[in-house]
This record gives structure tokens, C-alpha cells and sequence, in this order.
């Protein structure tokens, strides 16, 4: 599955996060290989260190489950803001690939910043593919289906933030199916954005999810009043610091969120 197809995100779809201009001068991994030491996950995590948090978030067993064993797990260290995971098979290629990076953020009008794991880009696909298998459309920006692992991946990802030490991890989901497969641990924290796409989701219940992303990014979804519905990026995120998730998902949010996802009608129009 393809979460992400571009890294290049029109952050200028939202205001709520401000976040560091970050420099990807690479030096970290010349003077690694110059000084022949091992690559570390953000400078601090080992080979061994990773792998132990892919197995014990059950991502390893996941990715066996689907048929892949003796999966390899790859770093690739660009610099301290560019850190690549990569689980790949036996004959090396990509089963699941993400990007990571961490930057300070604060919110809209707030003073205080939050160092966190920005989920760049992250992809999980079954190299195993057939197209004359797959009964089903494939979901947009995927090449190939996904392994059903985004579970696993986010308690990857919230127990490397508890080591790592930040207050948590966001995404930008560039696809109305993503943020459904994220929507487990992580909201919007604009609390219009979440509560129209808690809408949409109430308002399709029972609707094959392929088959409403799909529709949604045709512009085949309309407001009750006709009006065209147009999916636009927002951050979602993830605490794992108590103070942030009281700070961010207040009683006034989620008041806003049922307000926006009672008051939203949507309706499918023909091709």
C-alpha cells in the first residue's frame, strides 16, 4: 500500500503546524562511512535496537503472516532528519518502506513547541501481486496492494517516539483511504477536519472503503446543498505525551468535531 506517493505535500493546505525549516546537508553519512560506524535510527538506535522494536510491535510477524519470511531490515541514514526503515524479502525487494524524520512544532498561536516523528512517506505493498488476482481496485497512488500492517507499523511508531523521547508522531495522509488506516491512534487536529471526515465516514458506512476513496478523489462527493466536496491535506496526530493530548484534544475539540460531524450531508453523484 502506498500511504504516501509524494513527499511533496502542499503544506500551505493548512496553518496548524509550523514547522522547522530543515536542513538535509548530508555529512552524517560520509563521516559515518569514513570512520566505518554502524548507521543509528535518528543517531541513538542500533540494527539490533530497530529490529527488536519491529518484533516486539508484532510488524515482523505481520509481515510473515502475509507470506513474506526471513524478511531483511534495512537502515539508511541520510542525515539527523532523514531516517529510512526499509523490510525487504528474501530476494531484497521493498515490502515496507517509511521515511522519518523529527522536527519541533508548535501550534497555531502557541509558544510552546513539541519535538515529534514526522511520518514522511510510508509505503507497504505485496510484491507477491498477480494482476489477474486482485478482484478489486487498486486504492490511488498503490502500484501494488497493501500487507494489512498499519496497525503493527503504528505501535511501531508510538513506541519509538516513548524511547526516542518526543511528544508523539503526525502525517499527512495524501488520500481519504490513508486517513482511515491511520484513524485508529491518530485524529486531524484541526477539529473541522476531523469531524468532516468522521462525517464522511457515518455518512458511507457500509460503502467498500476502495470504492469511496475512489469517488471521493474523482469529485464524485457533494455536499447536501450540491456543493462539490474537494479532500485536502491536514495533519493527523499521534501523543504519546499526556500533557500534549490534553493540550490538543481538549473538550472544546471534540465538542467542535460531533458539532461539524451531525451538521455535514453528503451524496454521490453519477459519472
Amino acid at each position: 500500500m502506498g500511504v504516501f506517493s509524494s513527499t511533496d505535500k502542499k503544506k500551505n493546505q493548512s496553518d496548524w503546524l509550523d514547522l522547522d525549516d530543515l536542513s538535509l546537508v548530508d555529512v552524517s553519512k560520509e563521516l559515518n562511512t569514513s570512520l566505518n560506524m554502524e548507521p543509528k535510527l535518528f543517531n541513538r538506535f542500533t540494527h539490533y535496537e530497530v529490529e527488536q522494536m519491529l518484533v516486539n510491535a508484532g510488524l515482523i510477524t505481520a509481515v510473515e503472516k502475509r507470506g513474506f519470511y526471513n524478511s531483511i531490515i534495512e537502515l539508511e541514514i541520510l542525515n539527523d532528519y532523514d531516517n529510512r526503515i526499509y523490510i525487504k524479502s528474501e530476494n531484497r525487494k521493498i515490502l515496507v518502506h517509511t521515511r522519518l524524520k523529527v522536527s519541533q512544532f508548535q501550534l497555531k498561536g502557541d509558544d510552546e513547541q513539541f519535538p515529534m516523528i514526522y511520518i514522511d512517506w510510508l509505503l507497504t505493498q505485496n510484491i507477491n501481486f498477480e494482476p489477474g488476482d486482485l478482484k478489486k481496485e487498486l486504492y490511488f497512488g498503490q502500484e501494488y496492494p497493501g500487507l494489512n500492517v498499519l496497525n503493527e507499523f503504528t505501535d511501531f511508531i508510538r513506541g519509538l517516539s516513548k524511547k526516542l523521547g518526543t511528544s508523539g508522531a503526525f502525517n499527512v495522509p495524501e488520500y481519504f483511504h490513508d486517513a482511515v488506516l491511520f484513524s485508529r491512534k491518530f485524529r486531524f487536529i484541526d477539529p473541522e477536519k476531523e469531524g468532516t471526515f468522521r462525517a464522511l465516514v457515518k455518512n458511507f458506512r457500509g460503502t467498500n472503503l476502495r470504492s469511496l476513496s475512489s469517488q471521493i478523489h474523482q469529485n464524485r462527493v457533494r455536499y447536501e446543498n450540491g456543493d462539490p466536496y474537494e479532500w485536502k491535506y491536514g495533519e493527523m496526530i499521534s501523543c504519546t505525551d499526556v500533557y500534549l493530548e490534553k493540550k490538543v484534544f481538549h473538550e472544546a475539540y471534540f465538542k467542535k468535531v460531533e458539532e461539524v460531524k451531525e451538521k455535514l450531508k453528503f451524496t454521490l453523484v453519477s459519472k
